[in-house]
């Protein structure tokens, strides 16, 4: 049980830095490729990138979640990348798309998986404070700004009872902004909300590790989507052209 807890957390945790740098792999080529001819480029650099980059998240999902992932038959490509024929084998491999379709469903669940875990350890921080288990004596820390924004200094302190943000300084973003802030972390509403989280950790986090194995194998693996969708594109082009 708690080794299984630990991979669905830890399979979430590697899938979230991956995702983001696939992401702005595809963001990039997509959205900030330059000129046309480069954009293209681009595109088919992304197109024969995600062949690897499909074995290498089947193995990643193998290896954590213990599951059998079958790897799709390689190489995807028959022709160099520099062919005509490399060019619109690329632009037409249904594996490559959903591969691409991959990475913003990755982004989605990790990202969700990621924010969820952070909010779990600090529901757990605040609520050791908030239980007494660790009692602050009148923890303050002091820095100094001196930006064209704003410059003076800002203070933290944190009590048995409150964590308190002060800012005096001879100039600041907004006047309408308060230069103090408390936050009384002992309160009803922060246990309420800090209970919530650990509820969330304890139940969505083994369904999000699930949800992210069944997306790798049904958007990457063998006998996945791709391939059916190639199958059923075929069979309509075959009865269009009769």
């Amino acid at each position: 049980m708690f080794r299984k807890a630990f991979h669905d957390r830890l399979y979430l945790i590697t899938t979230f830095p991956i995702a983001l740098l696939a992401f702005e792999f595809v963001r990039w080529t997509f959205f900030d490729g330059g000129f046309l001819p480069f954009m293209v480029l681009l595109l088919l650099v992304l197109l024969t990138v995600a062949e690897p980059f499909s074995a290498f998240e089947i193995r990643r999902a193998n290896k954590i979640m213990n599951s059998d992932i079958l790897q799709p038959e390689r190489p995807w490509y028959a022709a160099p990348f520099w062919s005509w024929d490399g060019v619109k084998q690329r632009l037409t491999s249904t594996k490559a798309w959903f591969a691409i379709a991959y990475v913003f469903t990755a982004i989605f669940f990790s990202s969700i998986g990621v924010t969820i875990l952070v909010f779990f350890w600090l529901s757990l921080a605040v609520l050791i404070f908030a239980l007494g288990l660790v009692t602050p004596s009148n923890w303050s820390w002091v820095f100094y700004v001196d930006r064209h924004e704003a410059s003076g200094k800002l203070s933290f302190l944190v009590d048995p009872d409150k964590v308190q943000f002060t800012f005096s300084g001879t100039q600041n973003i907004d006047p309408e902004i308060p230069n103090q802030i408390t936050w009384g972390y002992t309160s009803g509403w922060t246990i309420a909300v800090c209970v919530l989280f650990i509820l969330l950790n304890i139940f969505i986090i083994p369904i999000l590790a699930k949800h992210m194995r069944d997306v790798t194998a049904n958007l990457l693996g063998a006998h996945a989507l791709p391939d059916s969708f190639a199958s059923a594109a075929q069979s309509w082009l075959a009865t269009r052209k009769k």
